[in-house]
């Protein structure tokens, strides 16, 4: 099993997300249960983000990395500022 670390800031948006939009929190939480079984699955990034991986919630990008039997979530944001 993966260890998992969730940023500072990946906790806060969480919250907030959970205030606001609770189906969009529930879709966010089922995939990160995802992630956690087969991180492997999901899109790269490149250039100066390698290393990172990336899923898209309609206009909203959770971005995450795998490393050294951890799985660490940077950021939920929308796709404007994520990148």
């Amino acid at each position: 099993m993966r260890e998992t670390v969730f940023s500072d800031e990946f906790k806060k948006q969480l919250g907030r997300l959970k205030k606001k939009d609770r189906i969009m929190f529930d879709r966010v939480s089922k995939k990160i249960k995802e992630i956690i079984r087969v991180p492997e699955r999901f899109k790269h990034l490149r250039k100066e983000l390698k290393g990172e991986k990336r899923i898209h919630f309609g206009p909203f990008v959770l971005r995450f990395s795998t490393g050294d039997d951890k799985i660490f979530f940077i950021t939920f944001k929308h796709h404007d500022s994520s990148y």
